[in-house]
């Protein structure tokens, strides 16, 4: 992962837009592949998987400490992130 060492908040809001249209990009993916999983579930409390959500925060705090990020950030978005997606498999169970 190569960050530029910017000379200017410009290029600082440069690098973040074009950052953020590739986040856009693979949320937008992930949400594709949860729409498809609310196929596959048997009811609607099958939804929410404590251990698959569990295994998921802890890749990713671990991924971001093998970055030298600061993992309480990742685990913090990531929690909102499965949540939202989670309410939105919830909506397509219900209306396929």
């Amino acid at each position: 992962m190569e960050v530029v060492n910017c000379s200017s908040l410009g290029e600082i809001r440069k690098n973040i837009d074009s950052i953020d249209i590739e986040i856009v990009s693979l949320l937008v993916k992930r949400g594709k592949y949860v729409q498809q999983a609310a196929k596959f579930k048997i009811d609607y409390s099958s939804i929410e998987d404590k251990k698959r959500i569990d295994d998921i925060i802890d890749k990713v705090t671990s991924y971001s400490r093998e970055l030298n990020f600061d993992p309480t950030v990742i685990e913090k978005i990531y929690s909102y992130l499965i949540e939202v997606y989670i309410q939105f498999e919830k909506k397509k169970f219900l209306n396929p």
